[in-house]
């Protein structure tokens, strides 16, 4: 059955592209084809992995190259059902909904790995580069200004999974992909869940002198992307993409999950940085300790 039902979806998106000019865009068109032609091989040898790697890559065809298309909605059609796919599918198979076998997109609450923050050099770091120590662009509370504050630790890190992203662009082009959990700044609404931010709602963006202005949001969609992490900053906060966003996510009130995890930053005030490597890939011990408790001793303000 789900052999049959990715073929469906593979010739519907291929449908899609005889009807597209491929003249214009013949070497993103080749690749996307390519991209096709082994997510029905990983079909054919039920190869979970491989099925995977190119949802995310199909995904990124659709909504990219298939632009402006005249069968551009046989191709949204065709894209849902991808993504359906990779977020009950991948990385494993366990989940019900799964028809191979089974997303655990539900723990993601990050950003996506391919986002970049600045340091306080001005130069930029890829944000699943960082490290313990690394001194970064941030925003103070009180003051309302940019400031530089020190990385703690990674609230989680998951280099290979894949996970869903509310992914937000400003009127300047600026953009963020962010977990729908995820705490944002607004001028109006103060801190908001991604999945909570609308078109016409205003962010504040740093721009290239260092300071910070109001931007409004011009695009909201959601998409696939491998690889997620959540640095922790003494500030709670930090500039990612030139863009605002609080550390925290899951508890809808940023204020309060600062107030929690202030032993951590007390820890690293007496002990000093913390080791960051692939031993350290998953939730960090202390905020998943705090989410069980959490939880338990009050659900109602926890946010899926």
């Amino acid at each position: 059955m789900i052999i049959f039902k990715f073929a469906i979806i593979i010739v519907l998106i291929t449908t899609t592209y005889a009807l597209c000019s491929i003249s214009e865009k013949p070497k993103q068109t080749i690749d996307c084809l390519q991209f096709l032609t082994t997510a029905l091989y990983g079909v054919t040898m039920n190869d979970v992995k491989m099925i995977c790697n190119v949802a995310v890559n199909i995904t990124q065809c659709v909504s990219k190259e298939l632009d402006g298309c005249i069968a551009a909605e046989l191709g949204q059609a065709a894209l849902a059902e991808v993504i359906s796919l990779a977020e009950h599918c991948c990385p494993v198979t366990s989940h019900e909904k799964c028809p191979i076998r089974n997303g655990l997109f539900q723990g993601a609450r990050c950003f996506a790995a391919d986002s970049f923050v600045t340091l306080s050099n001005g130069k930029q770091k890829q944000i699943n580069e960082l490290q313990s120590d690394d001194i970064v662009f941030a925003y103070n509370d009180q003051t309302k200004t940019i400031v530089t504050t020190p990385i703690i630790t990674m609230l989680d890190n998951q280099p290979d999974q894949f996970a869903m992203f509310k992914h937000l662009t400003t009127v300047s082009g600026q953009e963020l992909s962010l977990t729908s959990s995820h705490l944002l700044l607004t001028d109006i609404h103060g801190y908001v869940m991604a999945k909570n931010i609308r078109v016409g709602m205003n962010v504040f963006v740093m721009n290239n002198n260092g300071l910070l202005s109001n931007e409004t949001i011009s695009n909201v969609i959601d998409v696939i992307k491998q690889g997620y992490i959540a640095p922790l900053t003494q500030e709670g906060t930090l500039i990612v993409n030139n863009i605002v966003a609080s550390c925290y996510a899951t508890i809808n009130n940023h204020y309060l999950a600062h107030a929690a995890l202030a032993p951590m930053r007390w820890w690293y005030n007496l002990f000093g940085k913390e080791t960051i490597s692939n031993e350290n890939n998953g939730i960090h011990w202390f905020p998943k300790m705090l989410y069980a408790m959490t939880a338990y001793l009050m659900p109602s303000i926890i946010h899926k």
